[in-house]
């Protein structure tokens, strides 16, 4: 990779994404040409994904830590999201979420991983929800209300700012090819399943039950 790493990627579309898979049968890595762009090459086609490949492109300061994620990847199988940087072949420093789930084969068999890597910035993103015609306010309102749930949700689970939350919604929107409240609900629906483990349900106790210590009153 040529250039420094001390500056963040410039002159860029300020949201892409790209997919990858992992066939872990025989240890191979595939992207699509929009993750490949994303590292700075032409097409999928001019580049052959390894894992020594997958870390050259990880900023050094989160090179540890993302080799241990993939380690667990290629062992075990299992879901798993990040948030680290990638370093084009320019040099660019461009930070993601990675979002992966498992691979099954014909017979429903985990034989692998795939997912996304996402970035944004925090320019402004087209509500993918938009419409033209007259909307009740009761309506809209409880509309913003369910989408400002699920984008709390992303901002603590993925240590977003709220831009990127929303730009992760309108993603999944235009990826699914499903309107952007209507994702959302479906989002806040699942939610209510999700079970927290009990450190992370005691952090948060611990931060209700002190946090008007930090309140200026």
């Amino acid at each position: 990779m040529q250039g420094q790493l001390d500056h963040p990627a410039a002159d860029r579309p300020a949201f892409r994404y790209g997919r990858f898979w992992y066939y872990r049968d025989d240890d191979r890595w595939e992207w699509s040409d929009e993750l490949a762009r994303l590292h700075g090459y032409e097409s999928a086609e001019s580049v052959a994904p390894t894992v020594d490949l997958l870390l050259a492109h990880k900023h050094p300061d989160d090179k540890e830590r993302v080799a241990e994620l993939i380690e667990r990847v290629r062992r075990a199988g299992e879901p798993f999201s990040s948030q680290h940087r990638i370093v084009d072949r320019h040099g660019s420093i461009i930070p993601v979420i990675v979002i992966g789930d498992l691979l099954h084969d014909p017979t429903g068999r985990p034989h692998g991983s795939f997912g996304f890597y996402v970035t944004s910035s925090n320019g402004e993103a087209a509500d993918g929800d938009r419409s033209r015609g007259r909307m009740d306010i009761d309506e809209m309102v409880r509309r913003r209300a369910t989408i400002e749930r699920v984008k709390g949700a992303l901002m603590l689970t993925y240590r977003l700012n709220a831009q990127q939350a929303f730009d992760l919604l309108v993603w999944r929107s235009q990826e699914s090819n499903v309107k952007l409240y209507e994702l959302a609900a479906a989002i806040d629906a699942r939610l209510a399943d999700v079970d927290l483990p009990s450190r992370a349900r005691s952090s948060v106790d611990r931060i209700i039950l002190s946090a008007h210590e930090d309140a200026h009153v």
